[in-house]
């Protein structure tokens, strides 16, 4: 499964990775779409060049106001539906998966869009980790800024931002959240408010997060997951190599934390 945040203002550095991602796609056997902006758009004719290559409906370039349609309210579920939709329609057609490159920063100008895509990046992330679906999803850094990407970026399972702190991206269930990097002094709020926005459901009055790679952790950060748990009525559950969140947890009398080591 591949779903990156690619950040740009090098973009040499971008076609270069936009086309060895869909290349390998099509060497793979899937259908490959690309949905460029105004300043994302260097791998146009590269595929188009490709496409008669390859089987009929193999390759899509598409209008990205058809897509994202910047215009109207965003609604997460309904543009989930429309990729779980067209990954479906690619596997019937015989394709192995849909693979994509999509600028999105059309769609995120606004807080508002902001966090409601920082919701639906999320969530479509849970659906790959199962389903025949890749995506680099591209922001453009110099009209966003970096808070903003760096958002967008913490939420994917992997990102070219080098500023990117931690990721916090979706585990296989609703229930379930994988936590990596180092949530320092500089990053509790960000992360505390990803959190909430993650939207997680509990199985049996748990929430797992699967936090093997953790590096760091501030005590505060683990306060607040304890409030979290509290007003929801869960047990927050963190499996982690890192050997000083016990310690932590239980200094701290974290009642609705319970900290599982792993290998």
């Amino acid at each position: 499964m591949t779903h990156t945040c690619w950040s740009y203002d090098d973009h040499q550095a971008f076609v270069a990775h936009a086309r060895s991602f869909l290349h390998a796609g099509l060497e793979a056997g899937e259908r490959v779409w690309y949905v460029p902006g105004p300043r994302s758009n260097g791998v146009v004719g590269w595929l188009l060049d490709e496409a008669p290559a390859w089987p009929e409906g193999t390759v899509r370039v598409l209008d990205p106001l058809e897509v994202y349609r910047p215009d109207q309210p965003f609604d997460p579920a309904a543009q989930m539906a429309a990729y779980v939709s067209a990954t479906e329609d690619a596997v019937a057609a015989g394709f192995t998966g849909l693979r994509v490159v999509g600028d999105g920063t059309a769609m995120v100008r606004t807080r508002q869009r902001l966090d409601a895509f920082v919701r639906y990046e999320y969530a479509i992330g849970r659906y790959m980790r199962t389903a025949p679906l890749q995506a680099v999803c591209v922001y453009d850094r110099a009209e966003l800024g970096e808070r903003a990407v760096t958002e967008l970026a913490c939420v994917h399972a992997s990102s070219n931002a080098a500023q990117v702190p931690f990721q916090l991206h979706a585990g296989r269930t609703s229930a379930e959240t994988v936590l990596a990097g180092e949530v320092d002094a500089a990053a509790e709020d960000l992360f505390l408010s990803l959190f909430e926005r993650a939207d997680l459901r509990p199985a049996d009055g748990e929430i797992v997060i699967h936090a093997t790679g953790l590096a760091f952790i501030t005590h505060r950060c683990l306060i607040g997951l304890q409030r979290h748990a509290e007003r929801r009525c869960l047990t927050l559950v963190i499996r982690t190599r890192l050997r000083t969140v016990a310690p932590m947890a239980e200094a701290l009398a974290l009642t609705s934390l319970r900290v599982e080591a792993v290998a």
